[in-house]
């Protein structure tokens, strides 16, 4: 483990994402497992809302997720359904950098409920974690895992004093991703 080198990885990681074309996804979800999507927002490199959307997930919403988003049955139901975004969303990320604070997760959640639908997933270029890049940029270092300690987003934007605002909501975490990234690359 060398922290300053990693640490400067993490830093050259956001410049070079900075000097390129990206965008930033976010989803709210029913839960952890077999998680349906309940909110959807994308922002390109610049900050702009791209897409911003509550989703339909064509069931209940558990009381623990929406303790955590927010989001509730009452606001989903007249929303659409992921099927009617599909097409809005695959285009999107077609061919794109994807970058999102849990990469594997919200990947996860995307191949998921594509499967569920019958639906080939987006053909994004690939796919970034700013989570594992800002874990070695903190360098907490977690002798039992082995690895840099993942700070949640809201810890990570206090730890580098960017405000914390709309968090767990998807355009909202999909902004103070992008201020992390650029806080890293400073």
């Amino acid at each position: 483990m060398d922290t300053v080198r990693d640490r400067q990885q993490s830093v050259d990681w956001a410049r070079r994402l900075l000097s390129t074309d990206f965008l930033i996804l976010d989803f709210e979800t029913t839960g952890l497992r077999d998680a349906h999507i309940v909110q959807v927002g994308v922002i390109d490199r610049q900050g702009n809302t791209l897409l911003d959307t509550l989703v339909n997930p064509g069931q209940r919403i558990p009381p623990d997720a929406t303790r955590v988003h927010g989001i509730s049955d009452d606001m989903v139901r007249d929303a659409p359904a992921f099927n009617s975004l599909y097409v809005q969303l695959s285009v999107m990320l077609a061919g794109k950098v994807v970058v999102a604070y849990n990469a594997s997760y919200d990947e996860g959640v995307l191949k998921g409920v594509c499967k569920r639908h019958g639906l080939p997933v987006p053909r994004a270029r690939r796919w970034e974690c700013a989570m594992r890049a800002y874990a070695r940029f903190y360098g907490a270092w977690n002798a039992a895992r082995r690895s840099y300690t993942w700070q949640n987003l809201g810890k990570a934007c206090v730890q580098q004093s960017i405000q914390v605002n709309n968090a767990h909501s998807a355009v909202g975490d999909c902004l103070m991703t992008l201020r992390l990234i650029e806080a890293m690359a400073r």
